[in-house]
């Protein structure tokens, strides 16, 4: 799953349950997680193993991780924005949770390589991860589905917020 996803979906959920900005940091951190398990799109539908580094990346991914990651945000705070600060936070640090494997991961892989002390958690990160082996057209209807009613499970959470 791209950041965007990741970000918007854990600060609404965590908006909508939780009281603490440190849970919410954690629970963004879980769910994560349980996201990439499901299937997803993400910077695999390029099929380039070159793109696991970000010093890799050439303009299309980083234009697609910043367009994407852009409009998430935006979208997180463009409904949660008339609500009280300390609500926000909380949304905010979920959202930083739900983006820290991925910061993990690529920090690591990118400019760390060689330090292989947190082999465990890269190991456990790709693991556990959907991976995309789209040959046709077809194969990504089942993630954007997927992906999309996370969004409507969102937008429907956002519309239960009082």
């Amino acid at each position: 799953m791209l950041a965007g996803i990741h970000f918007f979906s854990a600060s609404i959920i965590a908006f909508k349950f939780l009281d603490s900005p440190l849970l919410a940091l954690i629970f963004g951190f879980f769910l994560h997680h349980l996201e990439d398990l499901l299937p997803h799109l993400d910077l695999n539908i390029f099929n380039k193993p070159e793109y696991e580094s970000i010093k890799n990346w050439d303009f299309k991914a980083f234009i697609l991780f910043i367009l994407e990651f852009s409009f998430f945000f935006l979208l997180t705070f463009y409904f949660l924005g008339r609500y009280p600060l300390n609500k926000q936070l909380i949304a905010f640090w979920a959202g930083v949770g739900a983006l820290l494997p991925d910061i993990i991961s690529f920090s690591l892989k990118s400019f760390f390589p060689k330090l292989k002390i947190f082999n465990f958690y890269l190991n456990f990160h790709k693991k556990y991860h959907f991976q995309l082996k789209a040959k046709k057209f077809v194969d990504y209807f089942q993630p954007i589905l997927i992906e999309g009613l996370i969004i409507a499970l969102c937008l429907y959470l956002v519309n239960t917020i009082h």
